[in-house]
């Protein structure tokens, strides 16, 4: 099998297994994760702990875990919620599984950095996220419905809230009568996940799983690759379309 070939229906298999509209959480110990850097989960859960969050639970997404490949390492997410429980806080520490793949992300200076996310959803069914996840402004998200920002990784937590809060302020202004869903049980964050999910799955249906531009963004290997890729994406679609 081509390289381009091989690596499209890899894409296209951890898209189908990532991009779903509904994910398994459960819950998670954080003994369990010593591959991971836990200074950082208890830092930063000191530093929002301080400035009104609470810690709701810990969290493994099993449908990111069992994606095909084994791109990552369980992963840990630490999820806080602010005082009025409108501002869902993400902290997780992504971890590349394969060893080669590290290397390659290291060399090309793309390796995940430890991630702190803010979300809040609205009552017209929108999302406003602000994180420093970098790496994930590659992926296009339906603008509409999911506004989010992604700041540089080294930018503090509290920084990526106080962001977020100016973002959630205008959000509200440009959409008069729509207030911020509040959050107060693992049940509720799961079901507000999963809301969000579904918008994802939906949007990477609808635009046929990826596109040429966000390859371009995620090759290491300059455009040529990415277009060599997203021809075989659209031919493996095709077969399998019969």
């Amino acid at each position: 099998m081509e390289p381009a070939e091989k690596a499209a229906r890899e894409i296209l298999a951890l898209i189908a297994a990532t991009y779903r509209p509904t994910h398994e959480y459960v819950a998670a110990d954080a003994r369990r994760f010593g591959h991971l850097d836990m200074r950082f989960y208890e830092r930063t859960t000191r530093l929002l702990g301080s400035n009104g969050f609470r810690t709701l639970a810990d969290i493994e997404d099993r449908t990111i875990t069992n994606s095909p490949n084994g791109v990552l390492m369980p992963v840990l997410v630490r999820t806080m919620l602010s005082r009025d429980g409108t501002v869902l806080a993400g902290l997780y520490h992504p971890r590349i599984s394969r060893i080669l793949l590290r290397v390659l992300l290291w060399l090309f200076r793309k390796l995940p950095g430890k991630v702190i996310d803010m979300e809040t959803e609205f009552s017209d069914g929108s999302f406003v996220v602000t994180s420093n996840a970098t790496s994930a402004a590659a992926i296009d998200l339906p603008a509409t419905l999911i506004s989010a920002e992604f700041l540089a990784a080294s930018v503090t937590a509290l920084a990526v809230f106080h962001r977020h809060a100016a973002r959630v302020a205008a959000h509200l202004i440009a959409r008069p009568g729509v207030t911020a869903r509040a959050v107060s049980t693992l049940d509720e964050l799961v079901a507000s996940q999963n809301r969000m999910n579904a918008i994802k799955a939906a949007y990477r249906g609808e635009i046929g799983a990826v596109t040429k531009a966000e390859l371009e963004r995620l090759s290491m290997f300059g455009t040529s690759v990415a277009g060599d890729v997203h021809a075989a994406v659209m031919r493996e679609q095709l077969k399998r379309a019969g």
